[in-house]
């Protein structure tokens, strides 16, 4: 018995080729020629019986094992003894087996793997597969599961008999290095039926702490695998590709690190301000480092409004004209945007701006200096709110300030007290290029409030935060005009809110050095504020805050209240009150499922802001005190 002796499952190499050959089955006979499979590399062919019967074509098999040849034969398939060689040798070797037939389809399971030199037979048989356009079934073991990766992290590379890292291969392959190769020698991809194994073969040693599928440091390590890339638990690729002209590739990487702008500033805009995206690119113009670039995403724009943003960027200085890209996007939400801005940006920084922001002339400038120092970190400055209202001035709308700038922001970041509240508008971040490009840490197209901060939170734990006591940038609060906290209801926002909480207790949290110090600080002050409530002889027994306990009990009571108002006779009678302000636009339906991942502070407000609802005061005189 060979190496690779395996029976035909569906689960395995030859039942996923098998699936993607019935899925996409030429036939058996096509202008009165006979269609045949060929199946290179087939040792025992166990797929033979089983091709034949659902695909009607004449299996062909050819392996440089000679008992395994001998095998098929003893069966009734044709098979041959032969092995791949150069480009000549291959073609001509297969130009005779194939005899002037139809060649249907051609399978090579596990074969390019084992391949010193794969660019010669690999052309050859992409060439065959052309003359008749025969569909090429490939399997291919992945480098890139997370079993492998994850040792790999710790410095663990052990090849194995068989398996991902069988001590017979030459070649180890990711999805990227696959479709560039199988491109290469003429063969393109449009279908695939992989295999998936949660634990491969390199699951091993079960002790190792990155393996433990319950340990904190899997769990970690795992999410973040997942979200840079897909492939995880493959553990084959089983592909389908169609023929078509060789690819001109690079071998190896050529460009390390392509040149790039320092930053691109990622600026969102509905066309419904152009006064202040005028401002904006104005701030941008002046500004004292100009090594950056400016992407602009019109979202949801009229031709009208369109036409708007593109004459403001003609009448930019050309120095900055030549850096500013427009994007059209037609869907998605308030972060839809930012994901589009991010993945066409090009700079080693990512920085956002909406269409109404003001940056001082510093504010690039400062984000380099911090580079310099803090690499790879989120870069967070200052920015400072202001009031502001739309004017007309000689007959232009224009944005006044209608206060002072305000303190509101702390100087450095916090990241125990960002797990509460955010503290840091987008406008004061810059995001290092690798979060969203290489990790897949992508803005959350459920929130349509808060998206910056989930994305800055995820982004702090990963890589850290390098602060700037320096204010770049103000922070426009209107007064009257539309701005996210009028357009979305304070339901809305407790929602998103209660959201990201939930994400925050259900991932792991690498938190800065420094946070078990602050954690100890916290906890002091609050023994230390319960002492001395309890020490005063006129506090109340119910005003010393008591030591930290399950708050399940609250928690039920509070959703009881919302359920009971909600099936209430009081609530049903005044449903059409609430249905004619959604019919025009104002408010949602409430449930009681839009609770259940709020925390307990905001499910009390949500009880009284039920309470103090029009529906529920307007029908207080017909209830029973």
């Amino acid at each position: 018995m060979v190496k690779y002796d395996n029976a035909f499952s569906h689960l395995n190499s030859y039942g996923k080729a098998l699936e993607l050959l019935t899925r996409h089955e030429h036939g058996s006979s096509l202008d009165g020629r006979p269609g045949i499979h060929l199946d290179l590399g087939c040792g025992y062919g166990y797929i033979a019986e089983e091709l034949v019967r659902a695909t009607g074509l004449e299996y062909v098999g050819l392996d440089v094992d000679g008992k395994a040849v001998a095998s098929l034969r003893e069966r009734g398939f044709e098979a041959h003894e032969a092995g791949l060689g150069d480009y000549e040798t291959t073609l001509a070797k297969l130009r005779e087996i194939v005899a002037g037939r139809r060649v249907a389809s051609i399978t090579l399971l596990d074969i390019i793997e084992h391949l010193p030199e794969a660019t010669g037979p690999m052309s050859a048989i992409g060439e065959i597969a052309a003359q008749d356009s025969a569909l090429v079934v490939v399997s291919v073991p992945n480098v890139t599961h997370g079993d492998v990766g994850l040792k790999l992290v710790f410095g663990r590379w052990d090849i194995t008999e068989t398996g991902l890292l069988d001590s017979t291969h030459v070649r180890f392959y990711t999805r990227s290095s696959l479709e560039q190769d199988l491109r290469a020698y003429g063969l393109y991809k449009f279908d695939e039926a992989n295999i998936e194994l949660a634990q491969s073969d390199q699951h091993f040693p079960a002790t190792h702490p990155a393996l433990g599928e319950r340990t904190s440091l899997h769990s970690y390590l795992t999410a973040l695998r997942r979200s840079a890339a897909p492939d995880d638990l493959v553990n084959q690729f089983v592909w389908i590709c169609s023929p078509g002209p060789t690819a001109q590739v690079d071998a190896v990487t050529v460009e390390r690190e392509p040149e790039q702008p320092f930053l691109s500033i990622v600026v969102r805009t509905q066309g419904k301000r152009t006064d202040c995206l005028r401002e904006v690119l104005t701030c941008l113009a002046a500004q004292s480092c100009q090594d950056f670039e400016v992407v602009i995403v019109a979202h949801k724009v009229n031709v009208e409004q369109q036409i708007g943003i593109e004459r403001l960027i003609e009448d930019t200085p050309v120095r900055l004209r030549a850096r500013i890209r427009l994007v059209l996007l037609d869907h998605g939400s308030r972060s839809a945007p930012l994901n589009v801005g991010f993945q066409a940006s090009r700079g080693r920084y990512i920085s956002i701006l909406d269409d109404d922001d003001v940056v001082f002339g510093h504010w690039v400038e400062t984000f380099q200096s911090m580079e310099r120092r803090a690499a790879g970190r989120m870069l967070r400055t200052i920015s400072v709110p202001q009031h502001t209202d739309h004017v007309a001035v000689l007959g232009r709308d224009a944005a006044r300030a209608t206060g002072p700038l305000i303190d509101q922001y702390p100087a450095s970041f916090d990241f125990l007290e960002h797990l509460r509240d955010n503290y840091t508008p987008n406008t004061a971040v810059a995001f290092p290029r690798g979060v969203f490009h290489d990790l897949g840490q992508h803005f959350d197209e459920e929130l349509s409030t808060t998206e910056d901060w989930d994305f800055m939170m995820r982004v702090a734990s990963i890589v850290g935060v390098d602060s700037s006591p320096t204010v770049t940038c103000i922070y426009r609060w209107w007064t009257s005009s539309e701005s996210s906290r009028t357009v979305h209801d304070r339901h809305e926002w407790l929602r998103n809110n209660g959201a990201i909480f939930k994400k925050f207790d259900e991932s792991q949290i690498l938190f800065p050095a420094g946070s078990a110090r602050r954690v100890r600080e916290i906890l002091q002050e609050i023994d230390q504020l319960r002492a001395a409530l309890a020490d005063r002889p006129d506090t109340p027994a119910a005003a010393v805050p008591a030591a930290p306990a399950p708050s399940l009990q609250r928690r039920l009571d509070l959703l009881r209240q919302i359920q009971s108002i909600l099936d209430s006779t009081s609530w049903r009678v005044t449903a059409p009150m609430r249905l004619a302000s959604r019919a025009i636009g104002r408010g949602r339906k409430v449930l009681l499922e839009d609770y259940f991942d709020r925390s307990d502070d905001a499910l009390a407000e949500a009880v009284e802001d039920l309470r103090a609802s029009r529906s529920w005061t307007i029908t207080r005189p017909f209830r029973r005190q």
